[in-house]
């Protein structure tokens, strides 16, 4: 016969149900009595849910947001706990989990590591190369839209931005820096340059120069500082000069540096240590102070691919007029290359997905009929993902009456 528990594993017994039972009841209390404290994490909300009525229709709303995530990123205490477990992972053992979506580097680094479907990390260390095929069909893309706009007397102009890992792989932890000499970017370039007529910038290599003088990326954010843009404005600049001598770059004598104390980064913000970990900002302050103004677009927008869309105006007519397309590193680059035109349109895209390359307006263009377009590029947003199946429809407005 078993002998009874003993009063020690009586008292463990209990209080593993105690605490069990706090667990439990803990986010409903908090959301009466409101103890815990709030916290930041930024991630992809869930919509609103709204309460089923009498009609069909309404149902299946409620269901669709329930299994979309709503119940899980809706609880209270979620974000403590996140902050919590980014604490532990990152501050205290200096690692985080193989499938998290920022990755803890040396030093407190912060690396944005999956985007949606793409490991962003295990592709850029893998040694396999890009599926060339892929990398056809993107470079296709481009030629064709650059052939479209020469038709036009338009000039065109992609730029890429790196992965903050391309640039800092030392800062990576050692199980995940790259394991080939060249990487995906280099490669992508290698080949719209050898096969296409397209004006290709990859500014890595300024961003390299420069951070042997200065750090180019901020550490706990997924987007370069502005010693980085600037870097990357003036490698920018050389190709625009070509074809528009009447523009003149600006140097960097004409900036001050001013920093911001203590602000977090994006990727912060998402692993909920915004309290945590925070860094200088640095903005680049003209001494002759700028030219250009910005202002509204009120053309049609299709939101389905746009963010708001917005001018920018010198009062130059000497300057030419541009339109660009764009992601979030742009913005870094805004006021420098603003000064270079006369008026530019300035769309911030969503970024392509496997199934869809990133959207081209031809209708916007022939409104506005630009001297330049500019498609600008992050790294992660152009190079097709080593996994998965990579088939993008290729989305581009036609002009009305083509």
């Amino acid at each position: 016969m078993q002998n009874s528990p003993t009063a020690l594993r009586r008292g463990i017994y209990a209080l593993s149900a105690l605490l069990f039972l706090a667990l439990v009841v803990a986010p409903t209390a908090d959301r009466l009595l409101h103890f815990a404290p709030r916290t930041l994490v930024a991630e992809v909300k869930t919509g609103k849910l709204v309460m089923p009525g009498l009609a069909p229709d309404t149902w299946l709303k409620w269901f669709n947001t329930v299994r979309r995530g709503y119940l899980e990123r809706h609880y209270n205490l979620r974000t403590l706990l996140i902050t919590w477990n980014s604490f532990l992972d990152t501050i205290v053992l200096a690692s985080t989990a193989a499938n998290s979506q920022v990755m803890a580097g040396k030093d407190h680094w912060l690396f944005l590591a999956q985007d949606g479907s793409r490991n962003i990390l295990e592709d850029a260390r893998s040694l396999t190369p890009l599926p060339e095929q892929y990398v056809d069909d993107v470079a296709r893309e481009l030629e064709r839209r650059r052939e479209w706009l020469a038709a036009r007397g338009i000039r065109y102009l992609v730029i890429v931005a790196p992965n903050k890992n391309t640039v800092y792989p030392e800062m990576l932890p050692d199980a995940l820096r790259p394991l080939q000499p060249e990487g995906h970017l280099a490669q992508f370039v290698r080949y719209v340059k050898d096969y296409t007529k397209v004006d290709i910038v990859d500014v890595t290599p300024a961003l390299e120069e420069q951070k042997k003088h200065t750090q180019v990326f901020y550490k706990t954010d997924s987007h370069w500082n502005a010693y980085g843009a600037f870097a990357s404005y003036q490698a920018i600049m050389r190709h625009l000069v070509k074809d528009f001598p009447q523009l003149h770059p600006l140097s960097r004598e004409q900036f001050n540096v001013e920093q911001f104390n203590w602000l977090p980064g994006d990727l912060a913000n998402m692993m909920g240590l915004s309290d945590h970990l925070k860094e200088d900002r640095i903005m680049f302050v003209n001494k002759e102070w700028y030219k250009a103004r910005g202002d509204s677009y009120y053309g049609p927008v299709n939101h389905y691919y746009f963010e708001e869309p917005q001018y920018s105006y010198t009062g130059n007519a000497a300057l030419p007029n541009a339109v660009v397309f764009h992601d979030s590193f742009w913005w870094e680059l805004l006021p420098f290359v603003a000064e270079s035109f006369d008026k530019a349109l300035y769309v911030w895209l969503r970024p392509q997905t496997d199934h869809e390359f990133r959207f081209f307006d031809e209708a916007l263009i022939e409104r506005e009929k630009p001297n330049l377009v500019i498609d600008e590029f992050t790294e992660r947003y152009v190079l097709p993902p080593l996994r998965g199946r990579f088939a993008p429809r290729l989305a581009v407005l036609k002009a009305a009456g083509e």
